[in-house]
């Protein structure tokens, strides 16, 4: 980075959630929060803040969550011993019944609690890493739910993560040492028992430890070219391992316990000073959303004539460019002032208050109804005109 960049100034948003928030997740596309709140799991819209499900299936404290890369499932782990895939779409459209959702697949391996996981690329079809306090990491098909490997390690694991291109898994364990096992090798079996000399080398030197923290390794990263890892712990530090030569490049101290790391690209944010972020973030409500049911034109048309705003969902979003960029709209030789757009709604208030009934609409001939249709669409294209202009022109 060249140059002094000005420093933005940083604003913070609160969000007080219904309990202690064990868990936390964002959908890639920044739509949707998931949050683990006891034995629950919480969806909400992020730029609305509604809580759109509440789903309950765990038995106990949900751990861990994680979402796949395309957004369309996300799985869970709990102190219950189980691991469960949830499609997304499916919590969201049945989110209204705590009961009424079933997991895609559920897994129940392990014997005791899990503490991590991992979902690598490829959507439905990625593969799931989970680790557990019973010593062993498990990793699965997310698409077929079936066990495909199972690491079982001489002490208890509390994290998980693999490179991107699925060679090597690494995993934290509670004695701060960082296991590297590698995923392909010749004559590998269902089943591999992890067993590290004190050279840091197991008999097949498949497998490889990073050593340096001093308590149990907390979150697992690794850099998207596969070459670096970062690791954090309950001693208070975070650690940058190069992965090649097993080495620690450097080491960034905490004031506390480190919960979590990760290594993601640099936000357009923090690049540039002039960008803004494109959705709002709205404080999470606390109880579930109930979906608006329109009862028609009529009633929407009421509400608003009573000053009621509960028919009415906007979303506030900031359009990219600047005012200069704008495009022209063309208005057709439509140019509507303020006291022609009053005179128009009452006109139309007018035309709506004196319509007929159906007896005489049915009454009509074609021709004075296709006339009507022709004044309607007239209204509405002058409306659509006028508004469209004064939304540019107050960019």
């Amino acid at each position: 980075m060249s140059g002094p960049r000005k420093k933005k100034d940083q604003h913070h948003l609160r969000i007080v959630c219904p309990g202690v928030v064990s868990s936390l997740v964002t959908s890639p596309d920044g739509m949707y929060c998931i949050a683990g709140i006891a034995e629950k799991i919480y969806v909400w819209q992020i730029s609305t803040g509604n809580l759109l499900a509440v789903v309950s299936r765990h038995y106990q404290t949900v751990t861990c969550l994680r979402i796949t890369d395309d957004g369309s499932h996300f799985v869970s782990g709990g102190d219950d011993n189980l691991v469960m895939v949830w499609s997304l779409a499916s919590v969201l459209q049945e989110g209204q019944s705590t009961q009424g959702v079933d997991p895609v697949h559920i897994w129940s391996n392990h014997s005791l609690p899990v503490t991590d996981l991992h979902c690598t690329t490829g959507g439905m079809m990625a593969r799931v890493a989970s680790a557990s306090q019973d010593h062993t990491c498990k990793v699965w098909d997310m698409c077929s739910g079936e066990l495909l490997c199972n690491f079982v390690f001489d002490v208890p694991l509390n994290s998980v993560c693999m490179d991107p291109a699925e060679y090597r898994l690494f995993a934290g364990a509670m004695n701060g040492t960082v296991y590297q096992v590698n995923l392909f090798e010749s004559n590998s079996s269902r089943e591999r028992h992890i067993k590290v000399r004190e050279t840091g080398e197991d008999e097949d030197a498949t497998t490889a430890v990073f050593a340096g923290h001093s308590k149990p390794v907390t979150c697992l990263s690794v850099s998207l070219d596969g070459s670096m890892l970062v690791s954090g712990s309950q001693d208070q530090t975070v650690r940058i391992w190069h992965i090649q030569s097993k080495q620690c490049v450097r080491t960034i101290n905490h004031k506390g316990a480190v919960t979590n790391a990760m290594i993601i690209p640099t936000p357009p944010n923090l690049q540039s000073s002039q960008t803004k972020p494109t959705l709002p973030i709205q404080v999470f409500k606390r109880h579930l959303h109930v979906p608006n049911q329109w009862n028609g034109l009529h009633s929407s048309t009421q509400s608003s004539r009573n000053g009621s705003d509960r028919h009415t969902e906007t979303v506030a979003v900031k359009l990219k460019g600047t005012k200069s960029e704008a495009p022209k709209v063309s208005t057709s030789g439509t140019n509507l002032s303020e006291a022609e757009l009053e005179s128009l709604l009452a006109t139309i208030n007018q035309e709506r208050s004196s319509s007929s009934s159906e007896a005489d609409i049915e009454n009509l001939s074609a021709k004075e109804l296709h006339q009507r249709l022709q004044q309607v669409q007239q209204l509405n294209k002058d409306i659509f005109t006028y508004a469209t202009k004064q939304i540019l022109n107050t960019r």
